[in-house]
This record gives C-alpha cells, sequence and structure tokens, in this order.
C-alpha cells in the first residue's frame, strides 16, 4: 500500500493493523454476501472478537457495527476499548467461526484491488473480499 499503511500489533492479537475504513466503488461489490446484522449475530461476533483479543474484554464492550458473510467467512467491523476499531475476519470450520486476523484505518479507492488481494490471501473466498474491499476504500 501506500505511505497511508501502517503496521500495529495490538496486545495479543493474531494478526496486525492495516489501516483501512469507509464506502468504495471500485468494481467490487457485496453481491452474493449477507450483511444483515441482527441482535444474535451482534451478541455472538462481540463474544467471538472479544476472544479473539488475548486480553480480558467482556463482549459488552465490543460495539459489533458491520457484518459480511459469503461461504464460511465472516467479517465483521467492531469498535473494541483496547485498540481502533477493526474488520475481523472469521473462517467457520467444524461449525464454529476460528479468528484468521483483523484490518483497521483508512485506504483510497485506488487501493482496494490491494485490499482485495490482501483478503484472498488470507484464504477469504471472492465474495467476501470483494465486499470488504467494496466497504473500506473510500473516494
Amino acid at each position: 500500500m501506500k505511505n497511508s499503511m501502517r503496521i500495529i500489533a495490538v496486545g495479543s492479537i493474531a494478526g496486525m493493523f492495516h489501516f483501512i475504513s469507509g464506502p468504495a466503488d471500485a468494481g467490487f461489490s457485496c453481491e452474493g454476501v449477507d450483511t444483515h446484522l441482527t441482535k444474535q449475530r451482534r451478541v455472538e461476533y462481540a463474544r467471538l472478537i472479544a476472544g479473539s483479543l488475548g486480553t480480558k474484554i467482556q463482549p459488552s464492550k465490543v460495539d459489533v457495527m458491520k457484518y459480511m458473510q459469503a461461504g464460511t467467512w465472516t467479517v465483521a467491523y467492531a469498535s473494541v476499548p483496547v485498540a481502533d476499531p477493526g474488520y475481523f475476519f472469521f473462517e467457520t470450520s467444524a461449525g464454529t467461526p476460528k479468528f484468521k486476523d483483523v484490518w483497521g484505518g483508512v485506504a483510497d479507492k485506488s487501493e482496494a484491488p490491494e485490499i482485495f488481494k490482501w483478503a484472498t490471501k488470507l484464504g477469504a473466498n471472492k465474495n467476501i473480499a470483494s465486499c470488504f474491499a467494496n466497504t473500506v476504500a473510500i473516494d
């Protein structure tokens, strides 16, 4: 990415924050992606995100604001008390979502292809990677 990228290790999170946030239209879309954030999903992913932080954070302190799910992959955008808001990536295996990585910050619309590539290298399917890139890259 351009000079706007900074990498920060936060606590014992098993990933990095790549700074990204906002909406975009770089040929990427959320077609085929479930973006409906229900109360049940908000509660479930607040618990999963709190557990992924490696520090004692109560799920009630995690504010899940966005949700994307396609196939076995889910991305939840949340605010946490120990770091900047981020997009938390989970892959469901054997019925249980497993934390994979987190991304947060701001990116330019022109960086959407790099964001898409980052998500697919993580293992995310093309639908969720496309929706994620569309969501986080701004004009």
